[in-house]
């Protein structure tokens, strides 16, 4: 059963780990969104799937966040008790540090279990999820992509599309010009509609257009032809079916642990560093939490983020010398943990009362 005291600081804790998690996660989420809107802007991803990706990818971010917004968190709601004195008042009632890591250590950790259990399972799952779906939506990103009165290229500018009315879900064009370089001779189609078609045996993306002509070669050549047509297909995929680039975030659990190379011992120690530094983090928060009523919650904040940045970037080369082979996988990434850990009792014996010098006799 908890205590009073063990719901009184959960609760100050929670509430801004998850004001500081919330506000973290808008900012990344944001700039992955303006990416996407500027990718799908430009022909190469379809609008459709932008939602999808951002909740896909926001389960990786949200692994990623977890520590930082608690760590955060922890030291402004503990910042937030000096700064009115209640952690004197604490101290005065012989409530000292021990006391304070009990409540903590058990959030710590079960946050810590939840987010083991995203790392090794569901992360390498969403983000395999989410190189599909990025892949299929840049498969099928030439037509969505068409906007009224805008030249559109497809085909890496073999293909040049232009509609002047679009429908709001791109299911049709009308007054549609095509220009097809991959014919030869070159080719020019209009009509007076267009839509997009995929071959349910194939797989493979046409664009139907209908009721139009067709103008292959040059004028003044003796090939050169003008056909009439009621429905002409021009091919859209270079592949029946997208490319998938996984990457190594995206390799299942298991196989890391078959595999056994240094990319993969690489992976498989981050993985498990993020749930691990929820715990390193919190135990360095709470010393660096202490201040001054008159220096205020805040005081150390800026601190804190540095003391992390400098902590995430070791993780991050360490990882890098791990794969290309130059660490040993013994030592892995566990040494990197052991600095916040050394940071946290050099605060603590700072923060020892010092006894007088006595006077020489």
């Amino acid at each position: 059963m908890l205590s009073v005291l063990d719901r009184y600081l959960l609760k100050e804790v929670i509430a801004n780990w998850l004001a500081v998690m919330l506000v973290l996660w808008a900012i990344v989420v944001t700039n992955r969104l303006v990416r996407y809107l500027g990718e799908a802007a430009a022909g190469e991803l379809a609008g459709s799937m932008i939602l999808t990706l951002i909740g896909l990818k926001s389960v990786a971010y949200l692994a990623t966040l977890v520590p930082l917004s608690l760590y955060l968190g922890v030291v402004l709601a503990l910042g937030r008790l000096y700064r009115d004195s209640e952690m004197a008042a604490l101290a005065a009632c012989g409530v000292g540090y021990r006391r304070l890591y009990r409540p903590l250590l058990v959030l710590a950790g079960l946050v810590a279990g939840i987010l083991l259990l995203l790392t090794l399972l569901v992360v390498p799952r969403t983000a395999e999820l989410g190189y599909r779906v990025e892949a299929d939506a840049e498969h099928r990103a030439t037509i969505e992509a068409v906007s009224a009165g805008r030249f559109q290229e497809a085909r890496g500018g073999r293909i040049v599309i232009y509609a002047r009315e679009v429908a709001p879900d791109a299911s049709h064009l009308r007054q549609v010009f095509v220009r097809n370089l991959q014919t030869d001779p070159p080719m020019l189609v209009t009509a007076e509609r267009a839509r997009p078609v995929r071959d349910p045996d194939s797989g493979v993306r046409y664009l139907v257009l209908e009721e139009g002509q067709r103008y292959q070669g040059f004028p003044g050549d003796p090939v050169f032809r003008v056909l009439e047509f009621e429905h002409h297909g021009i091919r859209m995929d270079q592949d029946a079916r997208p490319e998938v680039r996984l990457k190594q975030d995206a390799v299942p659990t298991r196989e890391l642990l078959a595999g056994g190379g240094p990319r993969e011992l690489a992976e498989l120690h981050w993985r498990i560093a993020l749930p691990l530094a929820v715990v390193v983090l919190l135990i360095l928060a709470v010393p660096l939490s202490r201040t001054s009523p008159r220096q205020g919650r805040y005081a150390r904040l800026f601190l804190a983020i540095l003391l992390f940045i400098i902590y995430y970037n070791l993780l991050g080369t360490a990882r890098m010398w791990l794969e290309k082979g130059q660490l040993p996988g013994l030592i892995g990434l566990w040494w990197v943990h052991l600095l916040p850990l050394a940071a946290a009792g050099w605060l603590f014996r700072q923060m020892r009362p010092r006894l007088p010098r006595r006077p020489p006799a």
